[in-house]
């Protein structure tokens, strides 16, 4: 009987290393084991970057003297015309000096008026003057001519006394007349020197204070910041009561050709290397419901690809948001 059940119990370990290595001969093998941080990655052909729309060709304005900025008259979005003013900087004491420049010079040329004034009457007055003398001149020569006829007469005895005292009371009395009249006329030439030397010292206040005024207006000018085009704000730098030297150059950033668009976009390493200038792109405005417009990669700087477009249409602006479809290499 004791040999019966050792039987049956090798029987039965038997079965079960069978069993066991049907089962092992049927289960199948473990995946191999792949290294620690590696990663299967599709191969794409066609990838989409988002980027911000720019302008291609921008002018930077600020401002050419120092001091706070007084007021900035335009923000970004607006249209600005050549020679527009775009902001003020410390200019409340300068349009002081103008003012007072240009009623200084208005005083100066007023000045001059009168010189002149005085100085045409003058010179009226001067031909009078040696107009009269010249009359009294020939008149002396006259009553001289009879006079010294009746004196040669007189000393021969040949002409009444009453006539030769005649004669010599007219010369006297010409010469007399042709001396005031000749002082007269140097007294009117004299006024017509003095009136002129007034004109002219009131014509060099003239140019001073047009001088004055002209500096005034300069620096007036100096503290308005104009713009030297016409185009769209898309910048702006600086707040009012701020030195304006901060701002830099760059305190208006003016778009001359808002149809001439770029976008930046920063692609990942990988991608960057598949991507060169010329390349073809497609960009989608997001804000607007509208095909894609053709575009291409105009060049690559650091790790920024320029993606450069022409809109075709107005409603298309500097600052929206934009898709960029590439087809990498």
């Amino acid at each position: 009987m004791r040999g019966k059940w050792v039987l049956i119990s090798v029987a039965a370990v038997g079965a079960g290393i069978g069993i066991g290595a049907l089962s092992l001969r049927h289960r199948e093998p473990p995946p191999p084991l792949r290294p620690a941080g590696a990663a299967v990655l599709p191969v794409q052909n066609e990838i989409t970057l988002s980027g911000k729309i720019r302008p291609q060709h921008v002018t930077n304005v600020g401002s050419t003297i120092s001091g706070n900025i007084d007021a900035l008259l335009v923000d970004v979005g607006e249209e600005v015309f050549e020679g527009q003013t775009l902001a003020r900087i410390g200019s409340a004491g300068l349009e002081g000096t103008r003012e007072a420049a240009a009623n200084a010079l208005e005083r100066a040329q007023q000045q001059v008026a009168r010189a002149e004034q005085v100085s045409n009457n003058a010179r009226l007055e001067q031909s009078r003057a040696d107009a009269t003398a010249e009359r009294s001149r020939m008149d002396l020569d006259r009553v001289q001519q009879v006079y010294d006829r009746q004196s040669t007469l007189n000393a021969h005895g040949a002409t009444p006394r009453l006539v030769f005292e005649k004669a010599r009371q007219d010369y006297e009395a010409a010469l007399k007349e042709a001396d005031i009249m000749g002082k007269a006329a140097h007294a009117a030439a004299d006024q017509v020197r003095a009136a002129m030397l007034e004109v002219t010292a009131a014509r060099k206040a003239v140019q001073d204070k047009s001088q004055q005024l002209e500096d005034a207006e300069g620096a007036f000018q100096a503290a308005e910041v104009r713009s030297p085009v016409a185009g769209l704000v898309v910048g702006r730098k600086g707040d009012v009561g701020q030195p304006a030297q901060e701002a830099g150059d760059g305190m208006f950033q003016i778009a001359t050709d808002t149809f001439a668009l770029e976008i930046a976009l920063q692609p990942e390493p990988p991608v960057l290397k598949r991507i060169h200038p010329g390349q073809p792109a497609m960009v989608l405005v997001l804000d607007l419901q509208s095909n894609g417009i053709p575009a291409e990669v105009k060049e690559i700087k650091g790790t920024d690809v320029i993606v450069e477009f022409n809109s075709n249409t107005p409603a298309i602006k500097p600052g929206m948001q934009a898709d960029v479809r590439l087809k990498l290499d």
